[in-house]
């Protein structure tokens, strides 16, 4: 494992409201880290609960790459340390080679930052463009668009699910797009597990964001890829209807309602009309709350998918 360091400065500053760093803030003098290992860090991409992303350039081969930076709390408190979830995701990545997976070299760099505390870092491949949830905000994408991109989408998710990976995370934020749209990524597998590692194969269900999870993840029951295909359910409905399936005001009401039979999820058409009847049929099937009655793979998930032709759009 590389251990590299880099010279102290002032102490970086928050994020705002929105998650994000102001114009002012995307300054050397603010960043945690300037340096790890040949790169250079350039700014902060995006941050979110296990760390921060940032964009960096080794200067001397010319390549921008993204770099991780775990939260200090995962390295502090002796549970979080446990789980590894950095370490997870390299172990994860390791296996992968996929158009719609995003590649990560595949060791730690320890870094210290501007506070002289050691960072643990991922190195990974620069998507310079936006997430899911800047076009499900923006409405930007035509419905031709969305149904390309849900069956790229798709085909990334297959081939975790036909390497024995559960994601368990999978969100808008979770899926990122380059500036052309060409490059389509599915990334984060810090709380993903695999059945072909005994690093994670006794881990607990525990993890994700809870307004995309499925029932039994919710109920912190064992999960199969079944979980993550009602995941994506979720998704691609804020995706075409352009809110979530649940109209709960908080996180414990929107919990409820994706357990309860109760609760019917409407077809996403009913919020935006232009929806094919059968894009309706594919995302309620993928969210029916039991297991077993809502698609058994992604495989058979893409195979309506490809019913749905541009020549009924």
């Amino acid at each position: 494992m590389m251990r590299l360091f880099a010279r102290k400065k002032d102490a970086p500053q928050e994020l705002d409201e929105k998650g994000e760093f102001s114009e002012e803030q995307r300054t050397p003098s603010t960043l945690e880290l300037t340096h790890v290992g040949p790169y250079e860090i350039i700014a902060p991409i995006g941050s979110g609960g296990m760390g921060t992303v940032y964009k960096a350039i080794d200067r001397k081969r010319d390549q921008l790459v993204a770099i991780k930076v775990l939260d200090r709390r995962y390295d502090l408190d002796k549970k979080r340390r446990k789980q590894d979830y950095l370490g997870r995701e390299v172990l994860i990545a390791a296996s992968l080679e996929h158009p719609s997976i995003i590649r990560m070299h595949k060791e730690i760099v320890e870094q210290e930052d501007s506070n002289g505390n050691v960072r643990r870092c991922l190195v990974m491949e620069l998507v310079d463009g936006h997430n899911l949830r800047k076009h499900i905000k923006d409405r930007d994408l035509s419905m031709n668009q969305m149904v390309d991109l849900t069956i790229r989408l798709c085909n990334g998710l297959d081939f975790l699910h036909q390497h024995g990976i559960v994601h368990r995370d999978i969100k808008p934020e979770n899926f990122l797009f380059s500036r052309d749209m060409r490059k389509v990524k599915i990334v984060d597998f810090g709380l993903s597990k695999s059945n072909a590692s005994w690093r994670t194969r006794w881990m607990r269900e525990g993890g994700g964001t809870r307004r995309y999870m499925s029932p039994e993840q919710l109920s912190k029951k064992k999960l199969d890829a079944r979980s993550d295909i009602f995941s994506l359910g979720i998704t691609l409905y804020e995706l075409f209807a352009g809110k979530h399936p649940c109209d709960g005001q908080d996180s414990r009401e929107i919990m409820r309602q994706i357990r309860s039979s109760k609760y019917k999820f409407e077809p996403p058409s009913k919020h935006n009309p232009e929806i094919p009847r059968q894009i309706d049929q594919i995302i309620l099937k993928a969210l029916r709350r039991r297991p077993e009655r809502r698609y058994q793979s992604v495989t058979e998930m893409l195979l309506d998918l490809s019913r749905v032709s541009a020549s009924r759009i």
